[in-house]
């Protein structure tokens, strides 16, 4: 109902919807679409964050021998351990890793998750630090909102994440509906136009237009990926107290995971040795002659051990491809598991969709620009809802409400404070001490206090331009402090390099932006708007 009284139309009445939608939780969707994209690079990004790696030679394709030498590291390092699992080295990981769970300490306890690096020449593991990894970091926060290693507010975390996305589904729906020019808006950009509120909708709309397949093919497969959370209620109706049984079948392997009795945590797990090895590998290549192996794991089901191999997520765009498990005694074939079932593939093709795991470095590159250009999408409706009711109070000559500026310093503090804090979780993966207990922890509440400071600042004062720059130079800083700080960076790999230059990409766009806004401005300004006469004729005053 419009303030006169008369009926609004459907459109009128879908561009309060998109207004308000956008607005509630915009501030959230735009952390969550900026650490989203980071996140494509998540596994460059943790290798820059462990320079104790960068010095290390590639460690080749999976082979016997390696993964001997790696059973006899695990038999050392984690005798006790209940399962571990090998990542072979690929484009993107240049050394192997293992991952394994130790058995708890105490009864009630949780159990302990480790991952460790081996150095290719020996076979032995790398000492390196505790860290969360800033793209293990940045993924887990746009989908969890990280507060803690092991926090206890993740599932509140997700529902939060849930709504926002949920928000942001309606609001690119009715901004299809409310921008019906949606083809001649993709055209449209009038930077140097005489009202910034038209400036500011046209850099709104270009970004939305541009990649609006994109957003919604993002968003929606974002809110399947969690829809056992969301929706439990026909899981729960369909499979009643089996509720594993659907996960099962979702991945494609029906055969529950039993939980070991009391006794079997501490038995040790079978020695396969290089000839097993050796066995297994050839069988597995005739079984899947072109796919690549990306990992081994060892684990039990019940009173056996299996021996699980998976392919490489990069060689096909459904997420988890078929699977081969063998008994780790006999080394043979006990089953294949795919996800084959229509609903199955139709969510596994979903879930690849959203975390692009089978993209290449170029589309890596396209998927980042299309992040970015999200994240530009939601910054500039924030300040286009801001810019909106400052030219209103302006015409209608009021003085601006609590509320606008309430809203002018969440954009400040969302909008510029939020690089900020994730160039400074950057920097705490590198200065923090090394015998710090909790470091990961430590390196979380870095990233939320920054954040939180550049919130308290922008509500004392601080301008656009003054987060900007401070953000520039502390991704600056970055590459800057990998040659000073006494770490292997002219004998780091070309992706440690490439990351590095990352930065300095960043670290430009926010020197861009710094300069761009005018100082002491409210909104982000995209043109020069002269001094009003009243302004003038106080100066001269003055």
């Amino acid at each position: 109902m419009r303030p006169d009284g008369a009926r609004e139309g459907f459109r009128q009445a879908m561009a309060w919807l998109h207004t308000w939608t956008g607005l509630v939780l915009g501030w959230l969707l735009f952390a969550i679409f900026l650490a989203g994209t980071f996140a494509f690079f998540k596994q460059e990004l943790n290798l820059w964050s462990r320079p104790e790696l960068h010095a290390l030679p590639p460690a080749g394709p999976l082979s016997a021998s390696q993964l001997a030498r790696a059973e006899h590291t695990m038999q050392t390092i984690a005798p006790k351990a209940t399962s571990w699992r090998i990542t072979a080295q690929d484009e993107r990981r240049p050394q192997a890793s293992v991952f394994y769970r130790e058995a708890p300490a105490k009864p009630g306890e949780r159990a302990r998750f480790v991952q460790r690096w081996f150095d290719p020449a020996t076979g032995e593991a790398v000492s390196t630090r505790t860290t969360f990894g800033a793209g293990e970091y940045f993924y887990r926060f746009h989908f969890e909102l990280r507060s803690a290693q092991q926090s206890k507010w993740i599932l509140e975390g997700r529902w939060a994440v849930g709504l926002a996305t949920l928000l942001m589904l309606v609001a690119l729906l009715t901004g299809v509906v409310t921008h019906r020019r949606i083809f001649k808006d993709f055209f449209t950009f009038r930077p140097k136009a005489k009202a910034a509120q038209r400036s500011w909708l046209d850099a709104h709309n270009v970004c939305g237009v541009l990649a609006l397949p994109f957003y919604l093919v993002i968003t929606f497969s974002g809110l399947m990926t969690m829809h056992s959370q969301y929706l439990p209620a026909g899981i729960a109706a369909a499979y009643g107290a089996q509720a594993a049984a659907y996960f099962g079948e979702l991945s494609g392997d029906g055969v529950p995971r039993a939980r070991m009795r009391d006794g079997e945590a501490q038995t040790p797990l079978p020695t396969i040795g290089e000839a097993g090895w050796a066995t297994l590998l050839r069988d597995v290549r005739q079984r899947m002659p072109d796919g690549r192996i990306e990992g081994i794991g060892l684990q039990r089901e019940g009173a056996r051990t299996v021996i699980e191999v998976l392919p490489n997520d990069g060689d096909r765009l459904q997420y988890r491809g078929p699977r081969l498990f063998y008994d780790a005694s006999t080394l043979a074939l006990i089953r294949q598991a795919d996800n084959d079932r229509p609903a199955a593939k139709t969510y596994g093709v979903l879930y690849g969709l959203h975390v692009a795991r089978f993209a290449d470095l170029p589309l890596r590159f396209v998927m980042v620009g299309l992040g970015l250009l999200g994240t530009a999408m939601i910054a500039t409706g924030l300040v286009l809802w801001s810019v909106k009711r400052r030219a209103d109070a302006e015409r209608k000559k009021v003085a601006i409400g609590v509320g606008h500026k309430l809203v002018d310093a969440m954009n400040i503090g969302a909008i510029a404070g939020l690089p900020i804090a994730m160039a400074a979780f950057c920097h705490a993966t590198r200065w923090l001490p090394l015998e710090m207990a909790e470091r990961p922890d430590a390196e979380i509440k870095v990233f939320y206090g920054v954040l939180a400071l550049g919130f308290l600042a922008a509500a004392l004062g601080a301008r656009w331009r003054h987060l900007f720059t401070a953000g520039a130079l502390a991704w600056a800083a970055l590459p800057v402090m990998d040659i000073v700080g006494g770490w292997p960076f002219w004998q780091a790999g070309a992706t440690v390099q490439a990351v590095n230059g990352g930065f300095v990409v960043v670290a430009t766009l926010q020197a861009v932006l710094a300069w761009r806004c005018k100082p002491g401005a409210a909104p982000l300004s995209l043109r020069k708007k002269p001094p009003s006469p009243v302004g003038v004729a106080r100066t001269e005053g003055a």
